[in-house]
């Protein structure tokens, strides 16, 4: 909020001085305007270099298991939500997902809730739980809310159709990989899953690897580290 004000601030300034000076109002508020909106997406950035410095410190934090640690320099980025619109919702979706994976779904919901939109593995997560508890109608909604920031996302796709096969509407989840085949073309692992699904079989998440478990409904065959930190899309902290 406070950069976009900045940024009105300073088309005003510039298309003020402009009349002033005497040029052209034609010319001068064209002049004004590209003065502000290159001011906020320049303090935008700046913003976004903060923020990715917090969720690095908090991700090294991570891998060595130290939860708690990572979730208070996370909270740190608090700081930053009055510069930039959206930043209090990726940081919340990235608490959210921490407390996912250490299974604290109580706390993690909300959090999911306030996430960004651009957060799409926040929403599947928050979709997941509302699944889990019979919230089909909630689910999809989410499902969906999440498909149309992560468009482009195979895993997504896939693991929305694992969730209709789950529940036994195997046509669902055929058809939703379809829509997935459409947008993410040529994708091997959502054909191999349609073509599994179309032969009565059961589909192969695994191909997916670490993000796939990250949403916690299957277990690894194997011991593996913890999921990666989860990224957070570069629109979600540019506002």
């Amino acid at each position: 909020m406070i950069n976009l004000l900045l940024g009105v601030g300073a088309a005003l300034v510039v298309a003020f001085l402009s009349k002033l000076l005497g040029i052209s109002f034609w010319f001068g508020v064209p002049l004004g305007l590209v003065a502000g909106i290159g001011l906020f997406i320049w303090l935008g950035r700046k913003v976004q270099e903060e923020l990715e410095k917090i969720f690095n410190r908090a991700g090294e934090l991570m891998k060595k298991q130290q939860f708690d640690a990572a979730i208070m320099v996370m909270k740190e980025g608090y700081k930053l939500a009055p510069r930039q619109f959206l930043v209090k919702g990726s940081i919340d979706g990235q608490i959210g997902v921490v407390q996912y994976l250490r299974k604290k779904n109580d706390e993690a919901e909300p959090l999911l809730k306030s996430a960004s939109m651009q957060h799409y593995v926040a929403k599947a997560m928050l979709a997941i739980l509302q699944w889990k508890r019979g919230e089909k109608k909630a689910a999809r909604k989410t499902f969906d809310l999440a498909l149309r920031s992560g468009k482009k996302e195979s895993l997504l796709y896939a693991t929305y159709a694992y969730m209709l096969n789950e529940a036994h509407d195997r046509d669902g989840a055929i058809e939703l990989l379809n829509r997935g085949l459409k947008i993410c073309k040529n994708d091997e692992r959502l054909l191999t899953n349609r073509n599994l699904l179309q032969n009565g079989k059961a589909m192969k998440m695994k191909v997916y690897g670490d993000q796939w478990y990250q949403f916690m409904l299957e277990r690894p065959m194997l011991r593996q580290e913890p999921p990666p930190f989860a990224r957070v899309s570069k629109r979600a902290l540019r506002g």
